[in-house]
Protein backbone atom coordinates (compact mmCIF):
# COMPACT_ATOMS: atom_id res chain seq x y z
CA UNK A 1 0.00 0.00 0.00
CA UNK A 2 1.33 3.63 -1.00
CA UNK A 3 1.96 6.10 1.65
CA UNK A 4 1.12 10.13 1.65
CA UNK A 5 4.76 11.20 1.83
CA UNK A 6 4.53 13.23 4.83
CA UNK A 7 7.67 16.07 5.64
CA UNK A 8 8.88 17.98 9.22
CA UNK A 9 11.07 21.31 8.92
CA UNK A 10 13.38 20.98 11.62
CA UNK A 11 15.54 23.36 13.27
CA UNK A 12 19.37 22.84 12.95
CA UNK A 13 19.91 22.18 16.47
CA UNK A 14 20.61 18.88 18.63
CA UNK A 15 17.24 19.09 20.59
CA UNK A 16 16.11 17.73 16.54
CA UNK A 17 17.58 14.47 16.94
CA UNK A 18 15.17 13.58 19.56
CA UNK A 19 12.09 15.16 17.50
CA UNK A 20 12.82 13.49 14.35
CA UNK A 21 12.90 10.46 16.46
CA UNK A 22 9.78 10.70 18.05
CA UNK A 23 7.93 11.52 14.38
CA UNK A 24 9.68 9.20 12.49
CA UNK A 25 8.25 6.60 15.59
CA UNK A 26 5.18 8.26 15.30
CA UNK A 27 4.17 7.81 11.61
CA UNK A 28 5.47 3.88 11.86
CA UNK A 29 3.20 3.15 14.75
CA UNK A 30 0.30 4.51 13.06
CA UNK A 31 0.72 2.75 9.95
CA UNK A 32 1.87 -0.89 11.72
CA UNK A 33 5.22 -0.93 11.10
CA UNK A 34 6.46 -1.37 15.08
CA UNK A 35 9.11 -4.31 13.82
CA UNK A 36 10.44 -1.06 12.17
CA UNK A 37 10.84 1.40 15.06
CA UNK A 38 13.96 0.58 16.67
CA UNK A 39 16.08 0.33 13.16
CA UNK A 40 14.24 3.92 11.38
CA UNK A 41 15.06 5.83 15.37
CA UNK A 42 18.73 4.43 14.90
CA UNK A 43 18.88 5.50 10.82
CA UNK A 44 17.31 8.81 11.55
CA UNK A 45 19.38 9.85 14.76
CA UNK A 46 22.56 8.91 12.23
CA UNK A 47 21.38 11.29 9.33
CA UNK A 48 20.11 14.26 11.51
CA UNK A 49 23.00 14.63 13.57
CA UNK A 50 25.24 14.15 10.63
CA UNK A 51 23.36 16.97 8.69
CA UNK A 52 23.25 18.98 11.75
CA UNK A 53 27.02 18.86 12.44
CA UNK A 54 27.82 18.74 8.93
CA UNK A 55 25.42 20.73 6.37
CA UNK A 56 23.69 23.62 5.99
CA UNK A 57 19.87 24.67 7.00
CA UNK A 58 17.05 23.99 6.14
CA UNK A 59 16.70 20.43 7.35
CA UNK A 60 13.64 18.37 7.10
CA UNK A 61 13.06 14.69 7.55
CA UNK A 62 10.53 12.87 5.31
CA UNK A 63 8.47 9.41 5.14
CA UNK A 64 7.55 8.36 2.18
CA UNK A 65 7.04 4.79 0.15
CA UNK A 66 4.71 1.84 0.93
CA UNK A 67 3.83 -0.15 4.27
CA UNK A 68 5.86 -3.10 2.54
CA UNK A 69 8.81 -1.14 2.60
CA UNK A 70 8.60 2.72 4.11
CA UNK A 71 11.51 5.27 3.14
CA UNK A 72 13.04 7.99 6.04
CA UNK A 73 14.75 10.66 3.70
CA UNK A 74 16.73 13.29 5.53
CA UNK A 75 17.03 16.58 3.30
CA UNK A 76 20.24 19.62 3.92
CA UNK A 77 20.81 22.32 1.51
CA UNK A 78 24.24 21.35 1.44
CA UNK A 79 25.30 19.19 -1.97
CA UNK A 80 27.96 16.98 -2.01
CA UNK A 81 29.03 13.80 -0.31
CA UNK A 82 27.92 12.22 3.03
CA UNK A 83 30.42 13.07 5.94
CA UNK A 84 31.18 10.87 8.96
CA UNK A 85 30.25 11.63 12.34
CA UNK A 86 33.43 12.09 14.29
CA UNK A 87 32.84 14.84 16.88
CA UNK A 88 31.38 15.46 20.46
CA UNK A 89 28.76 17.01 21.83
CA UNK A 90 28.40 18.54 25.41
CA UNK A 91 24.59 17.93 26.18
CA UNK A 92 24.74 14.48 25.75
CA UNK A 93 20.93 14.65 26.67
CA UNK A 94 20.63 15.83 23.24
CA UNK A 95 22.16 13.36 21.00
CA UNK A 96 21.55 9.87 20.28
CA UNK A 97 23.65 7.45 22.29
CA UNK A 98 24.72 5.74 18.59
CA UNK A 99 26.57 9.07 18.15
CA UNK A 100 29.94 8.87 16.49
CA UNK A 101 29.47 5.26 15.31
CA UNK A 102 28.85 6.44 11.36
CA UNK A 103 27.09 6.18 8.81
CA UNK A 104 27.50 2.13 8.53
CA UNK A 105 24.84 2.22 11.05
CA UNK A 106 22.67 2.92 8.77
CA UNK A 107 23.09 0.27 6.28
CA UNK A 108 23.02 -2.38 8.71
CA UNK A 109 19.78 -1.40 10.17
CA UNK A 110 18.45 -0.55 6.57
CA UNK A 111 17.42 -3.02 3.39
CA UNK A 112 18.78 -0.31 0.76
CA UNK A 113 20.15 3.23 1.69
CA UNK A 114 21.58 5.92 -0.63
CA UNK A 115 21.81 9.87 -1.86
CA UNK A 116 21.83 11.77 -4.32
CA UNK A 117 22.30 15.59 -4.62
CA UNK A 118 19.63 17.81 -7.27
CA UNK A 119 20.56 18.97 -10.70
CA UNK A 120 20.72 22.04 -9.23
CA UNK A 121 23.07 21.79 -6.70
CA UNK A 122 19.98 22.71 -3.95
CA UNK A 123 20.20 20.16 -1.80
CA UNK A 124 21.32 16.87 -0.67
CA UNK A 125 18.92 13.95 0.14
CA UNK A 126 20.37 10.87 2.32
CA UNK A 127 17.50 8.00 2.32
CA UNK A 128 17.24 4.59 3.72
CA UNK A 129 14.36 1.48 4.11
CA UNK A 130 14.39 0.23 7.64
CA UNK A 131 14.74 -3.39 8.70
CA UNK A 132 13.04 -5.26 11.40
CA UNK A 133 16.73 -6.34 13.00
CA UNK A 134 19.96 -5.70 12.33
CA UNK A 135 21.86 -7.01 9.23
CA UNK A 136 25.42 -7.17 10.20
CA UNK A 137 26.56 -8.60 7.01
CA UNK A 138 25.08 -5.29 5.26
CA UNK A 139 26.49 -3.72 2.21
CA UNK A 140 27.90 -0.53 3.47
CA UNK A 141 28.12 1.17 0.27
CA UNK A 142 25.58 3.51 -0.19
CA UNK A 143 23.43 3.56 -3.59
CA UNK A 144 23.79 6.63 -5.33
CA UNK A 145 21.82 6.13 -8.42
CA UNK A 146 18.49 7.41 -7.09
CA UNK A 147 18.08 9.80 -10.58
CA UNK A 148 16.31 9.97 -13.65
CA UNK A 149 17.89 10.57 -16.69
CA UNK A 150 18.25 14.33 -16.54
CA UNK A 151 19.58 13.82 -12.91
CA UNK A 152 16.56 15.12 -11.24
CA UNK A 153 15.53 12.81 -8.65
CA UNK A 154 11.70 11.76 -9.09
CA UNK A 155 9.00 12.56 -6.48
CA UNK A 156 5.35 11.65 -6.14
CA UNK A 157 3.37 15.08 -5.25
CA UNK A 158 1.73 15.19 -2.16
CA UNK A 159 -1.99 14.51 -1.92
CA UNK A 160 -3.27 18.03 -2.22
CA UNK A 161 -0.88 19.38 -4.09
CA UNK A 162 -2.08 22.09 -6.41
CA UNK A 163 -0.77 23.60 -9.49
CA UNK A 164 0.59 27.23 -9.24
CA UNK A 165 1.54 29.75 -12.53
CA UNK A 166 4.24 32.80 -12.00
CA UNK A 167 3.62 34.63 -14.87
CA UNK A 168 5.89 37.57 -16.26
CA UNK A 169 8.32 36.12 -13.26
CA UNK A 170 11.13 39.22 -13.41
CA UNK A 171 14.46 37.86 -13.10
CA UNK A 172 16.30 40.99 -12.22
CA UNK A 173 13.81 41.52 -9.51
CA UNK A 174 14.15 37.82 -8.09
CA UNK A 175 18.29 38.03 -8.15
CA UNK A 176 17.88 40.80 -6.12
CA UNK A 177 15.26 39.95 -3.68
CA UNK A 178 17.67 36.47 -3.60
CA UNK A 179 20.56 38.87 -2.33
CA UNK A 180 18.59 40.82 -0.11
CA UNK A 181 17.03 37.67 1.55
CA UNK A 182 20.71 36.28 1.97
CA UNK A 183 21.66 39.42 3.38
CA UNK A 184 18.55 40.08 5.98
CA UNK A 185 18.75 36.53 7.40
CA UNK A 186 22.56 36.85 8.20
CA UNK A 187 21.53 40.09 10.33
CA UNK A 188 19.02 38.05 12.04
CA UNK A 189 21.09 35.36 12.97
CA UNK A 190 23.61 37.59 14.59
CA UNK A 191 20.91 39.34 16.63
CA UNK A 192 19.31 35.71 17.26
CA UNK A 193 22.59 34.41 19.02
CA UNK A 194 23.33 37.67 20.27
CA UNK A 195 20.61 39.34 22.12
CA UNK A 196 17.12 37.09 21.71
CA UNK A 197 15.40 38.00 24.54
CA UNK A 198 15.80 41.72 22.70
CA UNK A 199 15.03 40.32 19.46
CA UNK A 200 12.62 37.65 19.43
CA UNK A 201 11.24 38.38 16.28
CA UNK A 202 14.91 37.54 14.49
CA UNK A 203 14.45 33.97 15.32
CA UNK A 204 10.48 33.98 14.66
CA UNK A 205 11.06 35.23 11.18
CA UNK A 206 14.57 32.37 10.49
CA UNK A 207 11.89 30.17 11.30
CA UNK A 208 9.77 31.47 8.90
CA UNK A 209 12.38 31.25 6.16
CA UNK A 210 13.48 27.87 6.90
CA UNK A 211 9.74 26.57 7.06
CA UNK A 212 9.08 27.85 3.58
CA UNK A 213 12.70 26.60 2.41
CA UNK A 214 10.98 23.20 3.18
CA UNK A 215 8.10 23.67 0.86
CA UNK A 216 10.57 24.84 -2.17
CA UNK A 217 9.18 22.83 -4.89
CA UNK A 218 11.62 19.82 -5.89
CA UNK A 219 11.38 19.75 -9.86
CA UNK A 220 13.17 22.34 -11.62
CA UNK A 221 11.20 25.14 -11.78
CA UNK A 222 13.39 27.65 -9.61
CA UNK A 223 16.19 25.87 -11.57
CA UNK A 224 14.96 27.47 -14.48
CA UNK A 225 14.80 31.25 -13.01
CA UNK A 226 18.36 30.62 -10.48
CA UNK A 227 19.95 29.53 -14.28
CA UNK A 228 18.78 32.61 -15.75
CA UNK A 229 19.96 34.93 -13.43
CA UNK A 230 22.51 37.10 -14.86
CA UNK A 231 21.83 36.28 -18.09
CA UNK A 232 19.50 38.77 -20.69
CA UNK A 233 16.18 36.88 -19.45
CA UNK A 234 14.24 39.70 -18.05
CA UNK A 235 10.99 37.43 -17.61
CA UNK A 236 9.82 33.78 -17.46
CA UNK A 237 6.45 31.79 -17.05
CA UNK A 238 6.87 29.30 -14.86
CA UNK A 239 4.46 26.56 -13.27
CA UNK A 240 5.14 25.01 -10.15
CA UNK A 241 3.45 21.70 -8.11
CA UNK A 242 3.19 23.36 -4.19
CA UNK A 243 2.29 21.22 -1.40
CA UNK A 244 -1.03 21.07 0.89
CA UNK A 245 0.79 22.76 3.40
CA UNK A 246 2.19 26.02 1.48
CA UNK A 247 -0.38 28.01 2.27
CA UNK A 248 -0.69 28.48 5.65
CA UNK A 249 3.87 28.85 5.46
CA UNK A 250 3.46 32.04 3.17
CA UNK A 251 1.01 33.59 5.37
CA UNK A 252 2.78 33.39 7.93
CA UNK A 253 6.36 34.56 6.32
CA UNK A 254 4.28 37.44 4.64
CA UNK A 255 3.14 38.51 8.25
CA UNK A 256 6.29 38.06 10.11
CA UNK A 257 8.12 40.22 7.58
CA UNK A 258 6.16 42.50 7.79
CA UNK A 259 6.11 42.94 11.84
CA UNK A 260 9.96 42.55 10.92
CA UNK A 261 10.34 45.58 9.05
CA UNK A 262 8.19 47.01 11.68
CA UNK A 263 10.22 46.27 14.62
CA UNK A 264 13.78 47.47 13.25
CA UNK A 265 12.35 50.63 11.37
CA UNK A 266 14.02 53.00 13.49
CA UNK A 267 17.35 50.31 13.85
CA UNK A 268 18.92 51.25 10.77
CA UNK A 269 20.31 47.91 10.05
CA UNK A 270 22.20 47.26 6.64
CA UNK A 271 19.12 45.04 5.48
CA UNK A 272 15.97 45.16 7.70
CA UNK A 273 13.91 47.11 5.18
CA UNK A 274 13.75 46.44 1.31
CA UNK A 275 12.84 48.38 -1.57
CA UNK A 276 9.15 49.30 -2.48
CA UNK A 277 10.02 47.48 -5.70
CA UNK A 278 11.24 44.24 -3.87
CA UNK A 279 8.81 44.49 -0.81
CA UNK A 280 5.77 44.16 -3.49
CA UNK A 281 7.22 41.59 -5.45
CA UNK A 282 7.82 39.56 -1.79
CA UNK A 283 4.11 39.57 -0.91
CA UNK A 284 3.15 39.20 -5.58
CA UNK A 285 5.52 36.09 -5.24
CA UNK A 286 4.20 34.67 -1.74
CA UNK A 287 0.83 35.86 -2.26
CA UNK A 288 -0.06 33.86 -5.57
CA UNK A 289 1.10 30.46 -3.59
CA UNK A 290 -1.72 31.55 -1.17
CA UNK A 291 -4.51 32.88 -3.93
CA UNK A 292 -4.26 30.18 -5.98
CA UNK A 293 -4.32 27.68 -3.59
CA UNK A 294 -8.16 28.39 -3.57
CA UNK A 295 -8.29 28.37 -7.70
CA UNK A 296 -8.21 31.98 -7.52
CA UNK A 297 -6.94 33.27 -11.58
CA UNK A 298 -3.35 33.41 -11.61
CA UNK A 299 -1.94 37.27 -11.82
CA UNK A 300 0.92 37.84 -13.72
CA UNK A 301 3.45 40.26 -12.22
CA UNK A 302 2.53 43.96 -13.67
CA UNK A 303 5.37 45.83 -11.65
CA UNK A 304 8.71 46.72 -12.53
CA UNK A 305 11.36 44.42 -13.82
CA UNK A 306 14.27 45.15 -11.72
CA UNK A 307 14.92 47.66 -9.29
CA UNK A 308 15.37 51.36 -10.48
CA UNK A 309 19.10 52.32 -10.66
CA UNK A 310 20.54 54.40 -8.27
CA UNK A 311 22.51 57.48 -9.62
CA UNK A 312 25.69 59.07 -7.65
CA UNK A 313 25.97 62.53 -8.41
Amino acid sequence: MPLTRRKLAIPARPPSVRLARAWVRDILNEIGREDLVTSAELGVSELVTNAIIHASPPLTVAIRGTVEHPRVEVTDATPGPLQATTVEIADEADVPTTFGRGLALVAMHSHNWGSFTTKGGDYKLVWFEPAPGMRPDADLSPIFDETDEDGVVEQTPEAGSYTVTLGNFPVPLYAAMRLYQFELRRELRLLALSDPDRYPIAGETLDAFTAALAIRPTDSTFDRADDAVGSDTVALDLECLAPPGTPAVMDRLIDVLKRCYDTFADEHLLAMRPPPELEAFQEWFYGEFMRQADGSTPQPWAGPMALPEISIS
